[in-house]
């Protein structure tokens, strides 16, 4: 009698875990927190001091975290009657939560890539006349650290991108290495985001530019001709600042729009700043200034971010701005960077890299377009 008991609890146990949905995603649970906060979420595990739990964040994306049981007041299991979406995107990234994470929640995102291009020119008996014998090498570096914390309203986003190319005019050795591009620039995003959904932010960004390296007379390395330099680390430097309000369309698609931008433009080093290559003004001694302020008025900036598959990577930036005391067909600045990377096996891409600056002061709808394709090795952390 004993045995056929132990059997039958046996067996209603087996039901009971058989008859549970296993969807780690329903949704179906509550956490009411100690600061009378609510977290709509799936408690994948209890231990004695904290919940595991699965959520959406205000992207629809799936995420997993941990929470002390200090912060919590009570949790209700099945207090929904309903998944809290049905799409297929959604049963997709369901299945990360299957995999091994990290027990604390990571408010910090780090990203690395950096991509290398060798090139050689040989030609002779050219139809031009001139033999062309060149070695070049084009080198990029591209970093990102992203804070996001959940049911927090704050988030950051920082990016440093740089592109160094030289090349050597001819194999001799009176053929001496030169600068083709050596350009840094960073970028800053900080939001703190307004609304339920939080689809709009007030964000304050900045940009800022310069190059690393001293170059010069002639864009050498070396001071061939004794005339000194003619660029060096902050000498020029640029940034632009420009508080705005800032609208999260999609996962993908954020556009920032600011009433008001200023630019701070400056020369650190004096032997650079003698030259007058890049300020042509002067002051009251007759020197060359090593500041300038400017107004740019309105500015719009664009990013656009989005994985496709396992195989493409787009990462693309564009910014405008104008000044719209003045005549906006004559003072409109665009800044834009667009890396598409191309997946060959695992961290390895190939990866298509464009610039294009334009300042129609100087030249009207004739903005300068760089382009370069590398072999790219990306992180992240």
């Amino acid at each position: 009698m004993k045995k056929h008991n132990v059997l039958q609890f046996i067996s209603l146990i087996c039901i009971l875990i058989w008859g549970t949905p296993t969807n780690c995603i329903a949704q179906r649970d509550i956490i009411y927190k100690n600061d009378s906060t609510q977290i709509r979420c799936k408690i994948l595990n209890e231990t004695s001091d904290h919940y595991k739990y699965a959520y959406l964040d205000s992207l629809n994306s799936v995420l997993k975290a941990t929470m002390p049981k200090s912060f919590i007041d009570s949790v209700k299991y099945n207090f929904y009657d309903s998944n809290l979406v049905t799409n297929k995107l959604f049963y997709k990234k369901a299945k990360l939560l299957q995999q091994p994470v990290d027990e604390q929640e990571k408010v910090w995102q780090f990203t690395l890539a950096t991509g290398l291009n060798l090139g050689n020119i040989l030609e002779y008996n050219s139809p031009s006349g001139t033999d062309k014998k060149s070695f070049s090498a084009t080198l990029s570096l591209d970093a990102g650290i992203n804070y996001m914390k959940q049911n927090s309203r704050f988030e950051m986003t920082n990016e440093l991108h740089w592109l160094f190319s030289l090349q050597k005019s001819g194999l001799t050795g009176a053929a001496h290495i030169q600068r083709v591009s050596d350009d840094i620039s960073t970028l800053h995003d900080l939001s703190i985001a307004i609304g339920k959904n939080r689809k709009l932010s007030f964000n304050m960004i900045a940009k800022a530019g310069t190059s690393v390296f001293n170059i010069y007379n002639g864009e050498y390395f070396k001071d061939i001709n004794s005339l000194g330099k003619e660029q060096c680390f902050l000498s020029p430097y640029d940034i632009t600042v420009s508080p705005g309000i800032k609208w999260q369309a999609d996962k993908y698609l954020r556009i920032s729009v600011s009433p008001y931008s200023f630019n701070l433009y400056g020369v650190k080093n004096q032997q650079v700043s003698n030259t007058g290559v890049f300020i042509t003004e002067t002051n009251a001694s007759g020197n060359y200034k090593k500041f300038l302020f400017k107004r740019l008025g309105a500015e719009v900036n664009i990013w656009y971010d989005r994985k496709i598959k396992k195989w493409l990577e787009l990462q693309y930036r564009f910014g405008i701005s104008a000044n719209y005391f003045e005549n906006i067909t004559r003072n409109a600045m665009i800044d834009g960077l667009f890396l598409t990377r191309f997946r060959l096996i695992k961290d390895l891409y190939l990866m298509h890299r464009a610039t294009i600056q334009g300042d129609y002061g100087i030249r009207p709808f004739k903005p300068y377009y760089q382009q370069s394709i590398l072999l790219s090795f990306q992180k992240n952390f």
